[in-house]
C-alpha cells in the first residue's frame, strides 16, 4: 500500500468533500432550484387559467339550468299547442296590421326535437306596438323564441315601421324517444 503524507490526505479529503458537495448540488439542489423557478413561472399562468375555467363552469351551469327550465316549460306546454293560431290571436290582441304570416317546419337541430317557425310581416306599426308584441311573445307561457327581427322605416310615414319577425317554437318528438328506447 502507498503511504500518504498528512498533507496529501488532507488534500484528498478536501477533494472528496468538494466532489460530494458538487455532486449533491448537481443531483439534488440544482434540479430543485430549476423546478422551483419553473413552478414560480407557471403558477401565475395556471391561476389565471383556473379563474377562466371557474368562470366558464359558472356559465356552463347557468346554461344547463336554462336548458332544464326550457325543457320543463316544454313538458308543461299543451301537447296540442300550435304556434300559428297562438300568434294570430296575439297579434289580434295587440291590434297589429299583419301583412303576412307563414308557418314552416325547420329541420331538426337535435335528435328528438322539432321546431315550427312562423314568419310574421307587420306593416305600419309604431315602435311601441312592435316592442309590445315582442314583449308579449317573450312573456307568454308558450315556449317560443324570436329567431330574427328585421325593421324598416316606412317611406310614407317616418313614425311607422314595417317589420318581419321569425318566431320559433321547439317541440319534443315523443316518437323519436320511444323508438330509441330507454336511456342507459
Amino acid at each position: 500500500m502507498i503511504q500518504l503524507t498528512r498533507r496529501e490526505r488532507r488534500w484528498g479529503m478536501a477533494v472528496a468533500v468538494a466532489v460530494m458537495v458538487w455532486g449533491t448540488y448537481a443531483v439534488a439542489v440544482k434540479p430543485m432550484r430549476d423546478r422551483i423557478e419553473l413552478l414560480n413561472r407557471i403558477l401565475p399562468e395556471k391561476r389565471i387559467e383556473l379563474r377562466e375555467l371557474q368562470a366558464r363552469s359558472i356559465e356552463y351551469l347557468a346554461s344547463i339550468r336554462e336548458i332544464e327550465a326550457v325543457q320543463e316549460r316544454m313538458a308543461q306546454q299543451a301537447p296540442d299547442f300550435q304556434l300559428l293560431p297562438f300568434l294570430e290571436s296575439l297579434t289580434e290582441r295587440q291590434n297589429l296590421t299583419v301583412a303576412t304570416m307563414q308557418q314552416t317546419d325547420a329541420p331538426p337541430s337535435r335528435p328528438g326535437y322539432s321546431e315550427t317557425v312562423v314568419e310574421i310581416g307587420v306593416e305600419g306599426v309604431t315602435l311601441s306596438q312592435l316592442v309590445g308584441l315582442l314583449r308579449a311573445i317573450e312573456d307568454s307561457e308558450a315556449v317560443t323564441q324570436i329567431g330574427s327581427l328585421h325593421i324598416r322605416k316606412r317611406n310614407q310615414d317616418a313614425s311607422r315601421l314595417d317589420a318581419t319577425i321569425q318566431i320559433g317554437s321547439p317541440k319534443v318528438n315523443p316518437d323519436a324517444f320511444a323508438a330509441a328506447g330507454p336511456i342507459r
